[in-house]
């Protein structure tokens, strides 16, 4: 059943996703991930004091590390988009990024059940449909070595939030927000001048920071209380609300490989949570 907290957290980071996007297009990804990340913060203080949360030096070190691969794999994603298209950055990076905890998973420990197994197998496969686009324009060698890249930071980041103790609670989040933010932040202020947009635009953000915020802490719950593959596949799936909310609110078309991508996370949901 801890499954459910990775449905919710893709629930949560997929509209907290779109709700982002939004926002850095009229203010600028840089200054728009500093706010998101700041904002995160404060989302995390407060998850960690209305919850039960022991500060544990050892997993708030665990924490600030998973914000160094975070902020990683956020460089790395949009150095790949730079050098080619999303189609080839985003679903070489998604897939990466749930196969890796997975496979960690497979080895450390013992494996699920058939339906979980079948049901992580149609969860990878249906990221890497959701995220397809097929353009190839640009550098493709340097766009998918970007995106590999990016993937092995972000399960790594999984792989590392599951060391973390129950008792932790989400003091780790506010670690690693923090962590992000200084690193974003210090990057955003050299190159732009200013670490943050507008008013307007940081309200923005401080919601979709907000809504992935739920979601982050649901993630880290699931992986204190369950095992790491069932919940990092379930999580994986806020590309497929992304890809929704994509459709529904920003008039974006899917075609028909991602259609079946949005099937099979279905499917693949049910299959993990019932098992």
């Amino acid at each position: 059943m801890s499954a459910i907290y990775g449905v919710g957290a893709s629930l949560g980071i997929g509209v907290g996703d779109h709700l982002t996007r939004g926002a850095a297009d009229r203010g600028g990804i840089r200054q728009t991930l500093s706010a998101v990340f700041l904002a995160g913060v404060l989302v995390a203080v407060a998850g960690a004091l209305l919850f039960s949360s022991e500060w544990r030096s050892g997993d708030m070190v665990v924490g600030a590390v998973s914000g160094v691969t975070a902020a990683g794999a956020l460089a790395c994603l949009y150095r790949g988009y730079a050098a080619a298209a999303a189609g080839v950055v985003g679903p070489s990076a998604a897939v990466v990024a749930v196969a890796l905890p997975v496979a960690v998973d497979f080895v450390g420990g013992p494996v699920p059940p058939g339906r979980v197994v079948a049901g992580i197998a149609l969860g990878v496969g249906s990221v890497l449909l959701v995220s397809y686009g097929p353009r190839r324009l640009g550098d493709v060698r340097r766009g998918l070595a970007f995106g590999v890249l990016a993937g092995i930071l972000y399960g790594g980041m999984y792989v590392l939030l599951d060391q973390v103790a129950a008792e932790a609670g989400f003091w780790p989040i506010v670690a690693q927000r923090t962590v992000a933010f200084a690193i974003m932040g210090a990057i955003t202020l050299r190159i732009d001048h200013r670490m943050l947009p507008s008013r307007r635009i940081t309200l923005r953000a401080s919601l979709g920071a907000l809504v992935a915020g739920a979601g982050a802490m649901s993630f880290l719950y699931g992986l204190q209380h369950g095992d790491l593959a069932p919940v990092t596949v379930a999580g994986g799936q806020y590309a497929a609300v992304t890809v929704v909310c994509g459709y529904l609110f920003r008039n974006e078309h899917l075609r028909p490989l991602q259609w079946m991508g949005l099937a099979g996370t279905v499917g693949s949901l049910g299959l993990i949570v019932s098992g």
